[in-house]
């Protein structure tokens, strides 16, 4: 009798996955994974395969007449057809010009027809802009005066001209003051018919505005404001510098949230790819999945970053905090520092105060070179650890390996000793900082070095994001 197997539904449950996580986790780049690493299906396929005919060949069960059958075959060739064509389709969508505009990859019929956009009113040295643009780039810049400007273009993709003009008719700017407030309106969902319609534009305002964008696709790129700035949109890259007062960024999907001379509070919410980070006066909290690559330097108050997977608490940053895919790395930090993630490889130099570190999977390396030292609870559930302790030191250490080794290359007056499939090592020099480290499965090597302390390495590198649309362009993800 033919085995049966379970290769077939396991297939359909990672599909049915794929699906699911796009649906509930829209900004993770489900699709871009399965184009990067979908040859791991094949291989985690031919290792359950080989697994089973070994389970059978055990238990004395008839095995198959040939190790795959002519229908799993098919199945082989259809996954490396439809892999090869996800990854080739990402890449060459990645270099297809910018100028385009889609919704979801696909190019849509019709010509742009592209309508000039301007307007100037008064409002005051202090007014609140309120942006509300459905599609389209916008770019604020702060100036002396008390004069918004807006200038741009209305572009909009159609079948004929006649249509074109229509909706540019329908869609007029508008700059609508109430009280204190003023709204800017490219009245997009005004049009009535199929044509696809984004507003580039370009404001002029006075320098002690507040700004608020408010969007569902297109790019926001403030400067030179003293008010504070909030962005509220579906998907939005955003740059900001030199901000007077709070930002606030809230997105569903993001290429880039950039940020650099803040004199207020810092909140990024949502997900995407990238954020950025420099020289923020007030507290910083990131809350949200990022795909890419976190930089954040010369953070002035408390910092807290938290995902499903990674919590980070600090309460300055005077070097740099790097967090990626596979990574995270911490330089001139000052304490007390809280680090908890599911599966990275940690990095911490030049700390002051605590540090309690905690990873369910992933090597740590902690190098302190500032003296006292500060207490430390370290520790890895799979994976190894490495210190080095400054010459000079006081400390009082614990180092334990549930199954592993340690590796004492401090000497006395720390002691070793083997217990079962583990060891320890345990002692007091001058009676300092407890530092208590352990794994339960790995190494723990201590080593003795300078106050100067190496160099402290990058975090492992993410993948490059894709190339970002252009400043005219608009891209319906």
């Amino acid at each position: 009798m033919r085995r049966s197997s379970i290769i077939g539904p396991l297939i359909l449950i990672v599909i049915g996955g794929l699906f699911l996580a796009n649906n509930l986790k829209p900004e993770m780049p489900v699709m871009r994974l399965a184009a990067d690493y979908w040859p791991w299906v094949l291989i985690a396929w031919g290792g359950l395969r080989l697994i089973e005919i070994i389970y059978w060949r055990l238990t004395n069960k008839p095995l198959p007449a040939a190790g795959i059958s002519g229908g799993e075959w098919f199945l082989v060739v259809f996954l490396s057809l439809a892999g090869t064509g996800i990854y080739l389709g990402h890449r060459w969508a990645e270099r297809w010009p910018s100028g385009r505009i889609t919704m979801r990859g696909i190019e849509l019929l019709g010509e742009s027809y592209d309508f000039p956009l301007e307007a100037t009113t008064k409002a005051g040295k202090a007014p609140r802009v309120v942006i509300e643009n459905l599609r389209g780039n916008a770019r604020v810049a702060g100036a002396d005066g008390e004069e918004v400007k807006v200038t741009g273009r209305l572009t909009v993709r159609a079948m004929e001209r006649s249509d074109a003009e229509k909706a540019s008719a329908e869609c007029k700017l508008e700059l609508v003051p109430q009280g204190d407030i003023l709204l800017v309106r490219t009245n997009q969902e005004r049009a009535t018919g199929p044509q696809r319609i984004s507003a580039d534009i370009e404001l002029t305002v006075p320098r002690g505005a507040t700004v608020e964008g408010r969007g569902r696709y297109g790019d926001f790129e403030v400067t030179d404001v003293q008010g504070s700035v909030e962005i509220n949109s579906d998907n939005a890259g955003v740059r900001v510098t030199n901000i007077g007062g709070d930002l606030r960024v809230d997105l569903r999907k993001s290429d880039i949230v950039r940020a650099q001379n803040v004199k207020g509070n810092v909140e990024v919410k949502g997900g995407g790819w990238e954020v950025d980070l420099e020289n923020i006066q007030g507290t910083t909290n990131i809350n949200g999945s990022y795909s890419g690559e976190l930089n954040l330097r010369n953070l002035a108050k408390p910092l807290r970053f938290q995902s499903s997977r990674s919590d980070l608490r600090a309460e300055k940053v005077k070097g740099y905090v790097r967090i990626s895919r596979g990574g995270m790395a911490l330089s001139e930090v000052t304490g007390p520092v809280v680090v908890r993630s599911q599966n990275k490889d940690v990095v911490v130099t030049d700390f002051t105060e605590a540090l309690e570190l905690n990873v369910e999977r992933g090597d740590v390396e902690v190098r302190p070179v500032r003296l006292p030292l500060a207490r430390m609870e370290v520790r890895t559930g799979a994976g190894d650890i490495e210190l080095t302790v400054p010459e000079g030191a006081k400390f009082q250490m614990r180092a334990s390996a549930g199954r592993g080794d340690v590796e004492d290359g401090y000497g006395a007056p720390l002691r070793y000793s083997k217990e079962g499939p583990g060891a320890t090592l345990t002692g007091s020099v001058g009676g300092g900082a407890e530092l208590n480290l352990s794994t339960d499965r790995g190494t723990i090597r201590v080593h003795k070095g300078s106050t100067e302390g190496p160099p402290a390495p990058k975090a492992p590198a993410a993948p490059k994001a894709p190339s970002s649309p252009s400043s005219l362009s608009v891209q319906d993800q």
